[in-house]
């Protein structure tokens, strides 16, 4: 029996949560998380392989939980989903180790692309996926 990747889900918004878990469940194990606490309690107990992590949540934000998750678990590979990324956050996310960033709403086949991706290289990564874009290299590394 072949090991299924695990990815932590971790944003406020209940909907999103649900709807990248009906994406992601058919091929790779998935475990979600309202927030950032929520999450290092997760990644405290369970051994994670990537984590989709939202930038603008209540009470600390994506850029300062992957600050924490890079931290406490180098290793583990860190995808933005958001709908609200400055250049500046995308250059700060992707110098603290983030994959790549994945703007709100996504295409369901771009998602799977760079979670696939991520998992095969690890982290960091040196790219941006963008609704109705492909991949593209940074220039900001």
């Amino acid at each position: 029996m072949e090991k299924r990747a695990k990815i932590l889900i971790v944003d406020d918004e209940f909907a999103l949560r649900e709807i990248l878990s009906f994406i992601l469940k058919d091929k790779y194990s998935v475990a979600t998380a309202g927030g950032a606490a929520e999450a290092f309690d997760y990644l405290a107990n369970n051994s994670v392989d990537l984590v989709l992590l939202d930038i603008n949540m209540p009470r600390m934000d994506g850029i300062t939980a992957l600050q924490e998750i890079k931290t406490r678990h180098p290793g583990i590979g860190v995808i933005f989903v958001t709908a609200f990324a400055a250049l500046e956050t995308i250059r700060k996310g992707i110098n603290l180790g983030a994959f790549g960033f994945i703007m709100k709403p996504f295409d369901q086949k771009r998602l799977m692309n760079m979670v696939e991706e991520a998992l095969r290289n690890g982290p960091p990564g040196n790219f941006c996926v963008r609704e109705g874009k492909g991949p593209r290299e940074s220039a900001f590394n």
